[in-house]
């Protein structure tokens, strides 16, 4: 589900900001799926109404904040930033709220963590591809966004579990290695370069 964070109200993402920061910290000492949306509430301190005003269920809580953090990052890679500079600016972001992460990945089904971001990343190639660098989606390049999804999160996921082995830029620029090659070539350069 694409989100319109420019039109969403301020006082509305600090809400589901407050709401993720608790979600985040009951993360902590109790695995995602036995999380409640009343002990999230209880947590963050608003009506079960404010919580079903902003998300669905506590799965949303986490879509949405992959969501707040990819829409300015990842899925931002061949618009405003290099391969590089999205996957290392999403992953630092995404370590803010690194024990969350943890115990979203844990999670399975369609609703996870796991397989949102895999849909999300296939949507927003796919729109990139189409709407930004305005060429046609073929069958090997949509292969290929397929299977860089899922080889993305597989890998980032385990990269959690496993306690993060080894370094941020390192994690990047294995990421960077696993994209198919005519994906990243056809990627590579940003539309409109990010001034930073």
């Amino acid at each position: 589900m694409k989100r319109d964070f420019a039109h969403q109200p301020a006082t509305s993402v600090q809400t589901c900001l407050h709401v993720v920061d608790a979600t985040a910290e009951l993360a902590l000492s109790k695995p995602f799926e036995a999380l409640t949306v009343s002990a999230i509430c209880k947590a963050a301190g608003i009506s079960r109404t404010s919580f079903y005003y902003h998300f669905d269920d506590k799965y949303e809580v986490v879509q949405w904040h992959f969501d707040f953090v990819a829409e300015h990052n990842l899925f931002e890679t061949g618009r405003t930033l290099t391969w590089a500079q999205a996957h290392y600016l999403n992953t630092h972001e995404v370590l803010q709220k690194r024990d969350l992460y943890l115990a979203a990945f844990a999670s399975r089904g369609y609703q996870s963590l796991f397989s949102y971001s895999k849909r999300r990343r296939v949507e927003t190639l796919r729109e990139t591809i189409a709407d930004y660098k305005h060429l046609p989606l073929d069958a090997e390049l949509d292969f290929q966004i397929y299977a860089l999804a899922e080889a993305e999160v597989a890998s980032v996921s385990r990269w959690f579990k496993d306690g993060m082995p080894f370094d941020l830029k390192t994690l990047c620029d294995y990421l960077e290695g696993i994209v198919p090659q005519r994906l990243h070539d056809t990627l590579a350069e940003p539309v409109n370069p990010r001034l930073y």
